[in-house]
């Protein structure tokens, strides 16, 4: 997940964290420790983030902190405004044209979204809203927020489930899913490739790098041409999110919106100290080894690369466009269009949210939208303009 550039608040100095927080952050400081120590002073930085965001006790997933909105970590679309929901609503019905009206939602956060999409669509419009949610602390929450809103017929729409049914037929849809995955760090140092990981120093973690010998494992990195003190995420769990894509779904259409670059941006030679963020009561710095467990930690996602990976299981990648581009196309300018303007308060703050979610100095521009077909054609409203995806 992403803290918002226009949402900062800026400080000096990081944010205080709570008594609570300090001591969560302590419990999971100390399993990382054992885990550091069982593995002869070292583990890897995918690894680390693994702990640090999904353990099951600690981690920052996985604890009850509020993460989303203003009193959390960060800002979503979804919380920004009601006008990112409906309009995604638009093109969820023009596919459901051609497909089962059920939705997947992986990692659904707040449940705002969720919520939004299944009142927008009703019961005629939708037969199934599936969460897949690994959070057991964010799946409480969805459903309350749901069974509150929800009429008994609409809220037995949803159901949370643990993966992806196999032949499953509808839609796929994640927003700021990909970033969040753990990532190793790679940098090159005196034209020697180095894995980052993290070691200690009395009983604070500390950057420890090791050799790579084995080049090919990194071949979309590219490591020999990758210059000196260059620093890159590789995103590995990519693959293995792709697969389980492809493996499950029979039919469908995939929409992935995240923040992140195809592969000549990604590695632009003024990225060279990579990507990774962390986020902390909407406070944005670049050190993961502190705040652990009660920080977001992120990485902008290589467009190129899943495109890559999808290709190679058989799906077909038919859009990549900006978040902007990709509601326009939607009518989200038609929606603005429908509120009263003699409400102005109600217009003014219409505006606003809209302007947020589109402009390119906040999500506009930074955020794509990837989609993603399997056993079907469709040309989507969402991409009749501005489709950038020849560039992955």
């Amino acid at each position: 997940m992403i803290s918002l550039y226009y949402n900062l608040i800026p400080m000096p100095t990081m944010p205080i964290a709570s008594e609570i927080e300090i001591q969560l952050s302590e419990q999971l400081k100390t399993k990382i420790i054992q885990a550091i120590h069982s593995s002869q002073g070292w583990i890897s930085f995918d690894r680390f983030m693994e702990f640090a965001l999904y353990d099951p006790e600690f981690g920052y997933y996985n604890g009850n902190l509020r993460k989303f909105g203003e009193k959390g970590d960060f800002v979503t679309a979804s919380e920004i405004s009601s006008f990112f929901a409906k309009t995604m609503c638009i093109q969820f019905e023009e596919i459901f044209l051609s497909l089962d009206k059920n939705i997947i939602e992986i990692g659904a956060g707040s449940g705002k979204f969720a919520l939004e999409v299944i009142q927008s669509l009703d019961s005629k419009k939708i037969d199934h809203y599936f969460i897949l949610e690994i959070s057991h602390s964010l799946r409480k929450r969805q459903y309350e927020l749901l069974i509150k809103n929800l009429p008994p017929h609409l809220f037995s729409k949803v159901q949370w489930i643990d993966k992806i049914p196999q032949e499953y037929n509808g839609i796929v849809f994640c927003n700021e899913l990909l970033d969040a995955l753990p990532v190793d760090l790679i940098k090159k140092s005196s034209g020697i490739p180095y894995q980052k990981g993290v070691g200690l120093e009395n009983d604070l973690f500390i950057w420890k790098d090791k050799a790579i010998k084995d080049l090919s494992t990194y071949d979309h990195i590219n490591l020999e041409s990758l210059p000196d003190n260059y620093l890159a995420e590789d995103a590995i769990h990519i693959k293995s999110w792709i697969n389980n894509i492809s493996e499950s779904i029979s039919k469908g259409v995939v929409i992935i919106i995240d923040y992140g670059f195809n592969h000549s941006e990604y590695f632009h030679e003024q990225r060279s100290q990579g990507t990774l963020m962390c986020h902390f009561k909407h406070h944005a710095h670049d050190n993961p080894l502190i705040q652990v467990g009660i920080q977001d930690i992120t990485s902008h996602v290589n467009f190129s690369y899943v495109a890559r990976e999808a290709s190679s299981k058989g799906l077909h990648i038919n859009g990549f466009i900006s978040q902007a581009n990709f509601l326009i196309n939607c009518g989200i300018l038609e929606l603005l269009e429908k509120v009263n303007i003699e409400d102005s308060l109600l217009y003014m703050k219409s505006v606003s949210e809209i302007q947020k979610l589109l402009s390119p100095s906040e999500m506009g521009d930074l955020f794509k939208v990837m989609t993603i077909e399997k056993n079907i054609d469709i040309n989507l409203v969402g991409l009749k303009n501005n489709n950038k995806v020849k560039t992955l």
